[in-house]
């Protein structure tokens, strides 16, 4: 009989010295009369907190992910989280001069600015050009209960781990281990490989679903795949909340590591 995967694992931060800078942000949100204020002015600090993280660590809201966001029917859900998943492997330890000002632009189309200076630390050092992998899915767009499968194809030997990022969680389960797992148990690689693997297909299977407590709302939603490689072996717990997992990312030298995610979406059943 094929199962779910059960996932356990003990914890171990790695201690590194990590770089801090206080850096100027901004960003604003235009929105119509239909959407709260405070929702779009939430938008824009998202948006700000993105950009002082990248103005130190360079990260971005990939092309891709940005175009899969406006194929969306309510694509603002979609680009928030993908907002907020840019900000993993950097912290915001703390903000001074924060303002948030709305002003009315065009008609009754208003703008929230909001803008403020961020403490931010990023793990030290560059990302390594020649550590790297592929990764890629079995699909963009899943309906419930379809079989996901993950395939990595890595540069050189490392250690692979994989969590799915549910944004619609709340608290400590945002983030779950998929791999490794009972049934697919090394997580040191030489090659491609996919999960579930070919003999621990016999034994599992990965399945997307729709949560149950959307059921009457949005009839697509967006979840995400973080694949993380380290040139050594990391001891992650089998879940997180998400601002727990960017602190033990934000742990590991940039040029230990390499963090992959993924963007799909969920169809509810019956659409």
């Amino acid at each position: 009989m094929r199962k779910r995967v059960s996932l356990l694992a003990t914890f171990v931060l790695l201690a590194s010295p990590v770089s801090a800078e206080w850096v100027s942000a901004s960003a604003y949100y235009m929105f119509p009369p239909s959407v709260p204020e405070e929702e779009a002015c939430r938008q824009a600090d998202s948006r700000a907190r993105a950009d002082a993280v990248r103005r130190v660590s360079g990260e971005t809201l990939s092309s891709e992910e940005a175009l899969r966001c406006s194929e969306q029917g309510d694509e603002t859900e979609c680009a928030r989280n993908s907002t907020t998943w840019t900000m993993v492997g950097g912290l915001i330890r703390g903000t001074r001069g924060y303002r948030a000002e709305t002003t009315i632009e065009a008609g009754a189309i208003r703008k929230c600015l909001v803008s403020f200076e961020a403490d931010v630390f990023v793990a030290e050092g560059r990302p390594d050009p020649n550590f790297d992998a592929g990764v890629s899915l079995n699909g963009l767009v899943f309906r419930d209960g379809e079989k996901l499968v993950v395939s990595v194809t890595p540069s050189q030997p490392m250690h692979v781990q994989i969590f799915q990022w549910l944004p619609y969680e709340a608290g400590d389960a945002q983030i779950g281990r998929v791999f490794p797992n009972a049934f697919d148990s090394v997580d040191r690689v030489t090659k491609a490989f996919t999960v579930p693997s070919e003999a621990g297909s016999k034994r599992y299977e990965l399945k997307v679903s729709y949560p149950t407590n959307r059921r009457g709302g949005r009839a697509m939603i967006d979840e995400y795949l973080m694949v993380v490689a380290t040139k050594r072996p990391v001891a992650f717990r089998d879940v997180y909340s998400l601002d727990d997992f960017n602190r033990v990312i934000a742990e590991i030298p940039q040029d230990e590591r390499r963090l992959l995610r993924r963007l799909y979406n969920v169809v509810r059943g019956g659409e």
